[in-house]
């Protein structure tokens, strides 16, 4: 996760990890209605959306049940324990990460970022709370597609500023080695600040990424189910949005194991809470030639 900025395609290498919310029925959160229609379908787990190539599949969770599944993921940040509310992930970040914001209902992952009174376990207090996953002490990976698919609400505040394709908040999907960012960090998708979906990479000698303006999700209201996925290869990395090709990076790929990590992240001064980032699936496949 970089530094929230304005819409520039180099950005300067800042960090961390974040903590994810344990599944608890003590949220507070409204029951909500059925999904709406999908920007694009649902694909197959037999490969990744869009993209060619023999396939093998190692890692997948469905979010089908009514709890997080503890065996892929830890509900806060590199915390060791399921329960403890735990510190942002980046300096950037306003909110910390309480497993009481991380639920499994309705055949999706919901992180909910809510504004309210938090004490991480360092005893420090942020105004908001919000929820994160991840699955360093679960599951590791060097190469191969990771790709997940996931609601974005549409920006179409024009106070806003420039109304993009994902709202105010920070919610990203990305990938992240022990040592960072020497390990390099892998930002398959995030929303910066009130900006567009971006892409980047993170590396111990630079950063690089992208807006993909001419991306399908970059329609009238913008907002919808998406899939976003990384194809990572020992010489690239491929970037990859509703099965389009939106960008590629060479320089400074790392081969270092890495974890998956999803947060609904609050930086800038235009959040908005309640707000809910929800996933359908996260998947991982090995390519088989």
């Amino acid at each position: 996760m970089a530094t929230p900025h304005r819409r520039v395609t180099t950005v300067v290498a800042s960090l961390l990890l974040a903590t994810v919310g344990a599944a608890t029925p003590a949220t507070g959160m409204p029951a909500e209605p059925a999904r709406p229609a999908v920007a694009q379908p649902r694909s197959s787990a037999a490969q990744p959306f869009g993209v060619r190539g023999g396939w093998r599949l190692v890692f997948r969770d469905e979010f089908r049940g009514t709890r997080l599944d503890l065996d892929k993921w830890r509900p806060n940040w590199l915390a060791g324990s399921d329960r403890v509310i735990t510190k942002p992930v980046n300096s950037a970040e306003l909110a910390a990460y309480d497993p009481r914001q991380v639920r499994v209902a309705k055949g999706s992952l919901r992180l909910r970022a809510v504004r309210r009174d938090t004490t991480d376990n360092r005893g420090r207090s942020y105004r908001y709370a919000s929820g994160l996953v991840e699955s360093f002490h679960d599951y590791q990976f060097s190469y191969g597609y990771a790709e997940a698919r996931i609601f974005l609400k549409a920006n179409t505040d024009p106070s806003l500023g420039d109304v993009g394709s994902c709202g105010p908040n920070w919610p990203a999907f990305w990938l992240n080695g022990k040592d960072h960012p020497e390990d390099g960090e892998i930002d398959v998708m995030e929303c910066l600040s009130e900006d567009d979906v971006a892409w980047h990479y993170h590396w111990g000698e630079g950063s690089n990424g992208g807006y993909p303006d001419r991306w399908s999700g970059r329609m009238p209201g913008g907002g919808g189910w998406h899939t976003f996925g990384v194809n990572w290869e020992r010489d690239r990395l491929t970037f990859y949005y509703d099965g389009r090709k939106v960008g590629t990076q060479r320089a400074g790929v790392t081969g270092s194991p890495h974890y998956l990590i999803l947060n609904n992240g609050l930086s800038g001064t235009a959040i908005k809470t309640p707000s809910t980032l929800k996933v359908d699936y996260v998947r991982v496949w090995k390519p088989t030639r």
